[in-house]
């Protein structure tokens, strides 16, 4: 796995006004699977270096400031904006007046995106050279830029400064406990600063946690509409989803089946999400016998999984609203068979979703729920790449796509034959590299 790595040494400040300034003057150097971030090409001098020097106390704060949000909201969905995301994750925004480089970070659960890109600043004249994307662990960006605060904290009380915003905030994360620490990261994950709710705001996050199991809350806020009302119906909408889903009499006794024998192919494996969602879709299939043929209805996804259309239906409930931020949930009846909940949409959107909330179905433990939502989180990818190979599989595609560039029109009508929509064929021909769709 790549790594991020940051390093700094004390300087001196040069005559910087204000003491954390002065206190955090550094060299700073930061490296991306070791590619040098912070490496600009100084107009003046004419030299390229691999470090920046400026205090480190803004970015510290920043990053204290922005904790909750910067490791728990995902990049925005369709369906659900998030204001002021930039903000929240793009170190541009600690820069205070010195040059950090364009670096932002981007969450979707045990991964993240860190990613950068060339930036000239006129007022420093310094440009940052460079761009790229790496995918990291989580955990280990996490504490890269956890030594840097504690760093700068240390470096404050060495000189004797107490007190500062730094300091307070860092020391209410450090100190959370356990319920605190969960209420933070749903407000962050709602890309709100847990430290500055009012009243209202926090009674609505722990209203809404209150109504939902813990399996599905990361998702839920994830996903969920930060307004009060907003947030308050979806956490309505989803609670009554979870008891149609666990109360419904179907007894589908080959998903049943089927979810005997996924369990035997193993979990996560260090790959991609969207990886591990094509090798379930493909192990899947070939059990099933199904070789290239797709599955354009539930009448065939039923008889695929050994049941008919009306045992299938008996399973099956709606969402009361298509505008949810929510496309499906799963849960389980006490006879362990599964109840979809699929949010009102046209034919080939229904036929995807169910299959995303199969995926979920079939991999996780006994008697849970998943909410399947359109955020870009690593579940969400896993099970969006399975629908899309159990659909319309990389091989069929392959073996009927004779060319490198396909006109939108034929994507059409290959979804239509999947019984998906167009963009999901666009997205299997460019992520398994089989064709180009013009004007896509």
């Amino acid at each position: 796995m790549s790594d991020l790595k940051i390093d700094f040494d004390w300087t001196d400040p040069l005559g910087a006004r204000g003491a954390e300034l002065r206190a955090t003057w550094a060299r700073l150097s930061i490296t991306v699977d070791r590619h040098p971030v912070t490496k600009v090409y100084e107009e003046r001098s004419k030299t390229v270096r691999d470090a920046i020097y400026l205090p480190l106390y803004p970015l510290a704060e920043w990053l204290a400031e922005q904790w909750w949000p910067l490791w728990n909201e995902p990049a925005p969905s369709p369906s659900c904006g998030r204001p002021g995301y930039n903000q929240r994750h793009g170190l541009v925004h600690a820069r205070e007046g010195y040059a950090l480089p364009p670096l932002r970070i981007e969450p979707e659960g045990s991964l993240v995106l860190v990613s950068w890109s060339s930036e000239r600043l006129a007022a420093q004249h310094l440009e940052f050279l460079g761009s790229g994307e790496v995918w990291l662990e989580t955990n280990a960006v996490k504490d890269a830029f956890t030594a840097l605060i504690e760093a700068v904290v240390g470096r404050l009380a060495a000189d004797g400064i107490s007190e500062s915003r730094l300091q307070q905030d860092w020391l209410a994360i450090r100190t959370a406990d356990g319920d605190e620490r969960d209420f933070c990261e749903c407000a962050g994950a709602l890309g709100l600063d847990p430290y500055a709710l009012d009243e209202s705001q926090e009674h609505e996050i722990e209203e809404a946690g209150n109504l939902l199991p813990g399996d599905i809350l990361p998702e839920f806020f994830r996903a969920a509409r930060a307004s009060a009302d907003e947030l308050r119906r979806d956490a309505e909408e989803v609670s009554a989803a979870v008891a149609r889903a666990g109360s419904n009499p179907a007894d589908l006794t080959p998903l049943r089946r089927l979810r005997d024998v996924a369990g035997t192919w193993g979990g996560p494996d260090g790959s991609p999400p969207w990886e591990q969602g094509y090798g379930v879709a493909r192990k899947l299939r070939s059990y099933l016998g199904l070789d290239g043929r797709p599955l354009a209805s539930m009448e065939s996804i039923g008889a695929a999984i050994g049941t008919t259309w009306a045992e299938l239906g008996a399973a099956l409930s709606r969402f009361s609203s298509k505008t949810l931020p929510f496309e499906a949930l799963v849960g389980v009846n006490p006879k362990l068979s599964p109840g979809f909940v699929l949010r009102p949409g046209r034919p080939e959107s229904l036929l995807f979703d169910l299959c995303r909330a199969l995926f979920e179905y079939l991999c996780l433990p006994a008697r849970r729920n998943a909410l399947i939502t359109d955020a870009h989180t690593e579940r969400q990818k896993r099970n969006r790449a399975f629908a899309a190979e159990f659909l319309a599989p990389a091989s069929a595609l392959r073996a009927r796509i004779r060319h490198p560039m396909v006109t939108w029109e034929e994507t059409e009508e290959i979804a239509e034959e999947c019984g998906v929509s167009a963009w999901v064929i666009a997205h299997q021909l460019a992520n398994h590299r089989i064709a180009s769709v013009e004007n896509a």
